[in-house]
């Protein structure tokens, strides 16, 4: 006989685990599946984990919510205080900090890991979540009250509705038979954890220029050694070429790509290699089944939002779902549903198409072009009004 709950999850990373949290402490009740085991071992810095977020205070405060974010321990939190970016083929540059906006910082340098293990605390920790982990859906079901879940374990669930926030290849997405619109950025991320000569002064740097994109993100410092999180994106050739470097050569190359702000020193986690692909599901929602994070979406990671964008689709979901459980109508209802997609597709678009117009600008080296991206830091840098628009992007205070 199947079990019963209001809420079906499929993923239990960062999207879905606070998802699970936020609605059974309203009173839903919740499964969540994954096929991993649901624990995140956490390294010792600053041996920090190679995918780190920058989360935004609208994504602080929901975790917050959660009882997630006060689990982190401090010692693994940087908050950055500015942003500088600047054209390696130009002398285009622009930065800005809290003088233009009232907030404690721009935002916080967080590793996925310690995020998902914060999280992971608060699941165990909140009544109406059920967990099937190291298990996965084996198949699926609409039916007149929702869904019906057959594990890989052969047990049964049933729900009013099944959200699917597995990742970016997503199994329920394609089981779903949901339509993306995607392409290759032609980039691959390369990731690592940097130790550098200098502070980083809670700086988030950012250089364009002949050696791709590369961000240095301020991570905690560690006996008065100084480390920062690094996403390099670059052609699949040079990724190639970066990772068979010896770690020294590879300081090296960081080093000038950088334009020796800073002197890198060593690595203390090593190199991973991501390939980067556009991708949005062309629908959220069908009957009694739902997208979020990562599985609706992906973006190239130079502006550091994607998840933020996750944690978006939670905030505007959960309020959804509570609404329609308390009403007592059905969670699983298009006309329901359908309310989530209106809140978050045309934001999503949004992100995803001025990434791709950024990623163009900046990555070409056609001389017309650097002249008037140049021209445009400049003019960004100069601006008061501009800058305070970007800072409050940045801190997430406009969504």
């Amino acid at each position: 006989m199947a079990r019963e709950y209001d809420v079906i999850i499929v993923g239990a990373g960062m999207v879905g685990a606070l998802t699970a949290v936020l609605t059974a402490q309203k009173g839903l009740t919740v499964a969540l599946i994954d096929k991993h085991s649901g624990r995140y071992p956490l390294s010792t810095p600053p041996a920090y984990d190679a995918r780190v977020s920058a989360i935004s205070a609208l994504s602080q405060t929901l975790l917050e919510q959660a009882g997630a974010w006060q689990r982190i321990a401090k010692e693994r939190l940087a908050p950055y205080q500015r942003m500088a970016v600047w054209d390696g083929l130009g002398d285009g540059y622009v930065d800005f900090d809290l003088r233009y906006q009232q907030a404690a910082s721009l935002g916080q340098l967080v590793e996925n890991a310690a995020l998902c293990d914060a999280l992971m605390k608060s699941v165990h920790d909140t009544r109406g979540i059920d967990l099937y982990f190291n298990d996965a859906v084996a198949s699926h079901q609409e039916q007149e009250s929702g869904v019906e879940v057959v594990l890989a374990s052969d047990r049964s669930l049933r729900g009013a509705v099944l959200i699917a926030a597995d990742g970016a290849n997503s199994s329920l997405r394609q089981q779903n038979n949901v339509e993306t619109v995607e392409w290759d950025y032609g980039h691959h991320a390369i990731v690592t954890t940097v130790e550098i000569d200098a502070a980083h002064e809670d700086t988030a740097w950012q250089a364009f220029g002949e050696e791709g994109i590369l961000a240095f993100l301020p991570m905690p410092s560690v006996a008065d050694k100084h480390y920062v999180s690094i996403v390099w994106s670059v052609s699949p050739a040079d990724a190639e070429q970066l990772m068979a470097l010896e770690e020294d050569a590879f300081c090296r190359r960081l080093t000038y790509a950088i334009n020796r702000r800073f002197t890198a020193l060593s690595l203390t986690v090593p190199r991973m290699a991501i390939p980067l692909r556009q991708r949005h599901a062309k629908h959220y929602v069908q009957p009694g089944f739902v997208l979020i994070g990562d599985a609706a979406h992906t973006i190239h990671p130079l502006a550091g939002q994607g998840a933020n964008l996750g944690f978006a689709d939670v905030s505007a979901l959960v309020p959804i779902l509570v609404k329609a459980h308390q009403r007592g109508d059905m969670l699983g209802s298009l006309k329901i549903l359908r309310r989530y997609q209106r809140a978050r597709m045309l934001d999503n678009i949004a992100m995803s198409a001025s990434m791709e117009a950024f990623k163009r600008v900046f990555t070409t080296q056609q001389p017309a072009v650097v002249q008037l991206r140049n021209l445009g830091l400049k003019l960004c840098h100069k601006s008061p009004s501009i800058k305070q628009k970007l800072v409050a992007h940045a801190a997430g205070l406009n969504q």
